[in-house]
């Protein structure tokens, strides 16, 4: 299975991983940078903290500021 990184080195997980490893949006990954290979782990939620939970809490709470374009051009510096 391949995938390509995007310029801004995004990659897309195959459907297939996502599934079988559970990965949802929002989730943080952690890499191993001492690995001789590419190895990232979703990264460990701090004690008592129920991901679905923290998940939903956070969904909405960047309503009514830039829309998703306007960031893209506000982090890539664009005209």
């Amino acid at each position: 299975m391949q995938s390509v990184l995007t310029s801004e080195f995004l990659d897309i997980v195959p459907a297939s991983i996502r599934e079988r490893l559970q990965l949802k949006p929002g989730l943080v990954m952690e890499f191993d940078e001492a690995a001789p290979f590419l190895k990232a782990v979703p990264a460990p939620l701090p004690d008592g903290v129920d991901f679905q939970e923290w998940l939903t809490k956070s969904v909405g709470l960047a309503k009514g500021r830039l829309t998703t374009d306007e960031r893209m051009l506000e982090t890539r510096g664009e005209d």
